[in-house]
């Protein structure tokens, strides 16, 4: 091989934080990075569901990201010009979660879904502790608050950041219905509902940046 040849080769890859970046994966300042569904900080609250913790860590995080890329990130792609997936960006807090984030109660709508755990000092902390393979463009993630067996409520705040800067340019707490069959699909689907306001996020967060 040449050396103007291997020149060449090398040029058609960038080095970003320890992964290989395809030279066609063209990141600007307004390319949306999908990072993930983050269960790092969920509670599961429920006397009626969460029964197998066996069942669901470390699988279940790694089969809803899984579902949101292969379901709802299409979608999303069709109104969103510039979109690229980081998604094991949330793996490492995901592989962290225990049965310790299930909490044996029940209890009505404002009992449980309305009060949050989680604050917005909590969310800037999260998102500056991100290991992301970009250096630029617009993150996106969810971060899971909580999910309600009682009120067939899932609860997660929809959150948009410079990765730059890491700042939060846009965050917005969201409540949809589970549904369906099986404790998998039940608990992906509110997630899945979320994501159809994204379009109209995105535009917001891009003008907010």
């Amino acid at each position: 091989m040449t050396t103007k040849l291997a020149v060449v080769l090398l040029a058609t890859a960038v080095l970003a934080d320890g992964g290989l970046v395809s030279a066609q994966e063209t990141v600007t300042p307004k390319t949306l990075v999908w990072c993930g569904l983050d269960y790092s900080r969920v509670k599961m609250i429920g006397t009626k569901d969460f029964r197998n913790p066996a069942g669901i860590f470390p699988g279940m995080p790694e089969a809803w990201n899984t579902m949101f890329v292969n379901e709802a990130l299409p979608r999303l792609k069709k109104d969103v010009p510039e979109v690229l997936t980081s998604t094991e960006t949330v793996q490492p807090g995901n592989a962290k979660l225990t049965a310790d984030c299930i909490i044996r109660q029940d209890g009505s709508e404002a009992e449980m879904v309305q009060p949050t755990h989680i604050t917005q000092q909590d969310i800037a902390a999260t998102v500056k502790a991100y290991d992301i393979k970009y250096k630029q463009g617009l993150g996106l993630v969810f971060i899971m608050d909580r999910l309600v067996k009682s009120e067939k409520t899932g609860c997660m705040y929809v959150v948009f950041f410079d990765i730059a800067t890491r700042k939060v340019v846009l965050s917005e707490r969201r409540c949809e219905s589970a549904f369906g069959g099986g404790f998998r699909n039940y608990w992906f689907a509110p997630a899945k509902r979320a994501a159809k306001d994204l379009p109209e996020m995105y535009e917001k967060a891009k003008a907010a940046k």
